[in-house]
């Protein structure tokens, strides 16, 4: 075998590579409840800015509409691509490379002057967007098995607050008058370096397939379980999603709340998410699945109501904290479900996945469609009933099944 001599320039960058190595190195489930929270910090940063680039664009509902449309077409594109770039990166550099990339390209949007540049860029964000998605989860749940306890609501918990991170700092930055570029070109660098140290850290879990246990499994159609499954969450993360990207929209250009108002609301709503999650594994544990979908749907119901048809701050606000509470372990439980379904772990998260974060995403244009022809107080108000209630009789036939 012949050994060579390492050249000045790979002694210099191993040397780098190891010192760096010192500082991006963290507790496992740390590093995944932190890029868990970067990849919402970057994504709400720019939700809570959309009027001011609807303005400065001149955009009606039905062009932002289409544009926020793109997102969750990028996101369908990605999640059919993902799986085999996960199994070729793994789960680790998937993180990686993807939520870095996620993150920065939002860096791009202050200077979107036309409908087909923000279009562009919010369907490249859905494309990379859904492999961070599948690889995060998969991991969260592989921690559940390797622990032995329930750990994904937390994880998710960490997502609501980013998002709630990024409420403060869009009021801190509307109250100082910083524009949106000066925000996203100083704050989203900050964000790609966190994204970087906690993808750096996670666990890289070897994909192994057992195929006794998957025969018959590994079909392009999932099992009607899995079905069930992508069904359940669909109303939750509509509303999730219609409250953090329409929450600036109609609270202020339509409401004539301040941003300031606008941003006390979001930061209501982010941390009822917040709190929710944070202590979900322990309530599921108490209440059981059953009870807590009950709970959660009915606060969801009654707090979009109170939402949609009230002006005030305190009433508006109310209305987010209920909605946040009844939304907050429907999706982190469902991910739990998913993944210890017979199957590849990550085609079945990838599968779920995908169907619940595109409806996260798909709110914003189905709810301007609405808004257009019907008012956004009767878009936003007609959406709870209409996609939250068929989730109670599914997630309950299917746990009662198991």
């Amino acid at each position: 075998m012949r050994i060579r001599r390492l050249t000045r320039a790979e002694v210099i960058k191993l040397n780098i590579s190891f010192s760096l190595s010192k500082y991006m190195i963290m507790n496992p489930i740390i590093a995944l409840r932190l890029f868990f929270a970067t990849q919402s910090l970057g994504l709400s940063l720019w939700l809570l800015r959309i009027p001011e680039v609807k303005a400065t664009i001149g955009l009606s509902l039905i062009d932002l509409s289409f544009a926020l449309f793109m997102q969750p077409f990028g996101v369908l594109i990605g999640f059919f691509i993902a799986p085999a770039i996960i199994a070729k990166t793994g789960n680790k550099k998937s993180c990686l490379y993807f939520g870095s990339i996620f993150i920065g390209i939002f860096s791009l949007i202050p200077m979107a002057k036309s409908f087909i540049f923000l279009s562009a860029i919010l369907f490249a964000s859905g494309v990379v967007c859904a492999a961070a998605e599948v690889s995060m989860n998969a991991i969260a749940a592989q921690m559940e098995k390797e622990y032995k306890r329930r750990m994904m609501s937390r994880f998710h918990s960490f997502w609501s607050i980013g998002a709630l991170i990024a409420g403060g700092l869009v009021t801190s930055m509307s109250i100082f008058k910083v524009s949106f570029l000066t925000q996203q070109l100083t704050i989203i660098p900050l964000i790609v370096i966190l994204a970087v140290i906690a993808a750096n850290s996670l666990p890289d879990y070897v994909i192994v397939h057992n195929q006794s246990k998957i025969k018959g499994a590994t079909s392009f159609l999932p099992s009607p379980s899995l079905i069930i499954l992508c069904i359940t969450p669909f109303g939750a993360l509509l509303l999730e999603g219609a409250l953090m990207e329409w929450t600036a929209v109609f609270k202020r250009d339509y409401q004539g709340l301040s941003q300031v108002s606008v941003g006390i609301i979001f930061c209501s709503f982010t941390l009822s998410m917040t709190l929710c999650r944070f202590f979900g594994d322990e309530i599921i544990n108490k209440l059981n699945s059953n009870n807590t979908i009950l709970i959660s749907m009915a606060s969801s119901l009654i707090g979009m109501l109170i939402y949609a048809q009230n002006e005030t701050i305190l009433l508006s606000s109310a209305g987010a904290i209920l909605v946040g509470a009844g939304i907050a372990n429907i999706y982190p439980m469902t991910m739990t479900l998913a993944a210890s379904q017979p199957g590849s772990k990550e085609k079945n998260v990838s599968i779920v996945a995908f169907v619940s974060f595109t409806s996260f995403l798909v709110s914003a244009p189905l709810i301007g469609f609405m808004g257009e022809y019907l008012g956004l107080e009767i878009a936003l108000s007609a959406l709870a009933p209409t996609s939250l209630l068929p989730m109670i009789y599914l997630m309950n036939r299917y746990l009662r099944e198991k």
